[in-house]
């Protein structure tokens, strides 16, 4: 009786040793790993064609959209704030624009460099963006006029692997999804 209570005890052991490691195995189930853009707006817009620019010079980019000129924010290593007074700028010229056509509406593309794996990348992307959405909610634009999109490391700007590339890939870029016009 005795050896068989130890072997089943041994058994138990070992069973329960074999199903706890697979457990250690398994991946997070709350960290989604995925190759498409990340999207925070229910919908997605459609790109409107700009037929004439009135007062404001719209420029097209790579047919992405239109933007007003400079449309690109770039960012520190690992960070997310926008410090720079020129940076600043743009987006109060952007929201400025939001505000006299309402029904304007814009992407903004967060983007990382290489470093990092591709969920804290995309979160990172992510982040950079919502600090500019939030920058122009304060400005006074519409929170249904802006549409949040971070690509991590997806669609780097320039490819290389040295500080000079990756502090041009970690940026934001502002784009237009409907002119309003």
């Amino acid at each position: 009786m005795t050896k068989r209570f130890i072997k089943n005890v041994v058994l138990l052991s070992i069973i329960t040793l074999i199903t706890g490691c697979s457990v250690l195995n398994q991946k997070d189930p709350d960290v989604i790993v995925t190759t498409e853009p990340m999207l925070t707006k229910s919908e997605e817009g459609s790109v409107d064609k700009v037929v004439s620019a009135d007062s404001v010079n719209l420029d097209t980019v790579d047919k992405k959209g239109y933007t007003l000129g400079n449309n690109i924010i770039y960012f520190e290593y690992d960070k997310y704030s926008v410090d720079k007074v020129d940076d600043k700028k743009i987006i109060k010229k952007y929201s400025n624009y939001m505000i006299k056509y309402e029904n304007a509406t814009v992407r903004i593309e967060g983007h990382a460099d290489e470093r990092g794996s591709r969920a804290y990348n995309l979160a990172l992307g992510e982040k950079r963006a919502e600090t500019i959405k939030e920058m122009m909610l304060i400005n006074g634009v519409s929170k249904d006029s802006i549409e949040v999109i971070s690509y991590g490391e997806e669609n780097p700007a320039v490819i290389g692997t040295n500080e000079d590339t990756h502090s041009l890939n970690r940026r934001v870029e502002i784009v237009f999804s409907n002119t309003g016009k």
